[in-house]
């Protein structure tokens, strides 16, 4: 009994020992893992932006009238030549020696933009003729193998962004018109002023916003109807100017959030040479750039979109395509430079990086990584160079 016992204390002894020595032992610390994959990475500038029809034009009425009652709404079609609305003009007031001459150089003005607008369709079509031309001999060499994809459908989108640009000319041409005839109407006098005045539409579209459709006495000049080709949209983005100038012409874009399951591609036409103060939601004064995009899609892909809806643009400034990327969230500063937690053998390894490109959500890693290692995300100050670890 006295050896039974004797075991039972040293068996007791040895078990409160390696309870003990096992509370000292480190616990695993549990992390958040992801794996070094390949895939893109985009460094992009996002922005909330809008549509809007690219040529839109504004009927006024050209002098004193009465006015019948305009029965067309918004989103009715619109043909060139269509009666938009029926005037009566009031007796004309006898014109003096200044405001005749005021009136004369209206219409001047108004013949010399017809001109310059006559000339804008020829250049158009140059353009027009040209990249049609370019995009039927890059298909061809595409077809026989030599030329890439990329180069055709670079050509294809030209002659789009031509096509579109002949079809602005050619509204601005007869919106010109319009003008030259509506400057003249202002010189009618004595028994012509009592001959009723039919308010025409220069352009084919839509009716986009009605002004005023109610019957009555109208003022020269007083807005009546809007008109427009839903069409020919665009996407407006007002980017911060220190982020403008990184933008060029021809950058790509992705149109996401606008109510559709996929993104629509887009392409940027212009950075405008001027800028504009804004105050932001927190009463920040800005200084803002608008940056014109357009649609690199068929029509029939977002033809739900109308004038001034809202999408989120993201100008695409560096693409890297298929390159190892880590989560952005794994990597640290430190005074040897860009570092991260590797897991090797269960245990977090600080390792140092090379990155290239990074964007808001992953980073280009240049060198010191592997596809399909093991990295941890928002590593916590329990994790050390050498501490195991298990996932989370």
């Amino acid at each position: 009994m006295k050896w039974v016992n004797r075991i039972l204390l040293i068996v007791a002894a040895l078990a409160v020992i390696g309870l003990v020595a096992y509370g000292f032992i480190p616990k695993p610390v549990p992390v958040e893992l992801a794996k070094v994959t390949r895939g893109e990475v985009l460094l992009t500038i996002d922005n909330e932006s809008r549509t809007r029809v690219r040529d839109r034009y504004t009927l006024y009425a050209p002098v004193a009238a009465t006015m019948r009652r305009i029965t067309l709404k918004a989103g009715d079609p619109v043909s060139p030549g269509q009666v938009i609305a029926e005037l009566a003009p009031l007796p004309p007031q006898p014109l003096d020696a200044r405001a005749r001459a005021e009136a004369n150089s209206r219409v001047q003005a108004a013949e010399e933009r017809l001109k310059a607008a006559g000339a804008e369709i020829e250049a158009a079509q140059a353009d027009q003729e040209f990249a049609t031309k370019e995009a039927e001999r890059l298909t061809g060499l595409e077809a026989k193998k030599l030329a890439s994809t990329e180069s055709k459908e670079a050509a294809i989108a030209r002659l789009a962004a031509a096509n579109a640009r002949l079809a602005s000319a050619r509204f601005h041409h007869a919106a010109a018109g319009f003008d030259r005839d509506m400057a003249r109407a202002a010189l009618i006098t004595g028994n012509e002023g009592t001959v009723a005045l039919e308010l025409k539409a220069p352009v084919g579209g839509r009716v986009l916003r009605v002004l005023r459709d109610s019957e009555g006495t109208v003022a020269p000049g007083e807005p009546l109807l809007e008109l427009g080709d839903p069409a020919s949209l665009e996407v407006v983005a007002d980017l911060l100017s220190r982020d403008a100038v990184r933008v060029q012409s021809g950058m790509r874009v992705r149109l996401e959030r606008w109510g559709g399951e996929v993104a629509l591609k887009g392409r940027v036409r212009l950075v405008e040479p001027f800028g504009f103060t804004k105050f932001s939601a927190l009463g920040v004064e800005e200084q803002r750039v608008n940056v014109l995009i357009d649609f690199d899609e068929p029509r029939e892909r977002w033809a739900a979109l109308g004038d001034g809806y809202r999408v989120e643009s993201r100008v695409i400034l560096v693409e890297r395509l298929q390159t190892l990327r880590v989560p952005a969230g794994a990597l640290f500063n430190t005074e040897q430079g860009t570092a991260l937690f590797v897991v090797r053998d269960g245990k977090a390894t600080e390792l140092q990086l090379k990155v290239g490109v990074r964007s808001g959500l992953d980073a280009e890693v240049l060198s010191g990584l592997n596809e399909g290692d093991e990295v941890i995300v928002h590593p916590g100050d329990e994790v050390k160079d050498g501490v195991r670890v298990v996932p989370r």
